[in-house]
């Protein structure tokens, strides 16, 4: 297969775009992380004294050249070289056959109706919403637990702390004044 074709041209359209999309988000999200923290960060991981990645490699040109580093120049190589690494990889006929058959088997699904969807959504928020109350009980009853057997006072861990709180019992504010 020749560099700039793909592989069986116009399949798995919508699937294969949105993987380059999502693979081309993430590789821009790295590289400019990498030019925005790797101007100090990579000096100072890497102990340079005199710093190297943040150095400015055009003088004089003011707002317009201060951002032109060598982190900026890695960045950009490493770009293009992870543009170019993603096409390979989305037109491997193992993968580009994958996500050629997900569309295909996506189009087959029978999706549920509104109705139904907003009802089962209902139902899942509402039992989410006990097991969080639940699991906030459980959490203040042992932490006041877990407090107490280490010798620290009610007011400080658990419910002890929150009826401190709701009630202003909180002795340290009024009484040293």
């Amino acid at each position: 297969m020749a560099v700039f074709e793909s592989y069986r041209r116009g399949a798995g359209r919508s699937a294969r775009g949105f993987a380059t999309g999502l693979l081309l988000v993430l590789l821009a999200w790295m590289c400019y992380a990498f030019m925005s923290y790797g101007n100090t960060r990579l000096d100072r991981l890497l102990q340079f004294e005199d710093p190297f990645f943040g150095k400015q490699l055009v003088q004089g040109g003011g707002q317009l050249t201060e951002w032109v580093t060598p982190s900026m120049i890695i960045a950009l190589v490493a770009f293009i070289l992870g543009l170019a690494a993603m096409r390979a990889w989305l037109n491997r006929p193992s993968f580009a056959d994958l996500l050629i058959e997900t569309e295909a088997e996506l189009k087959r699904v029978r999706w549920a109706a509104r109705k139904e969807t907003n009802r089962a959504t209902g139902v899942v928020l509402y039992f989410v919403l006990w097991f969080a109350i639940i699991m906030f009980v459980y959490d203040l009853t042992f932490t006041m637990g877990i407090g107490m057997l280490q010798g620290q006072k009610w007011s400080d861990v658990g419910w002890g702390r929150i009826v401190t709180m709701v009630f202003r019992l909180d002795s340290s504010d009024g009484a040293e004044s």
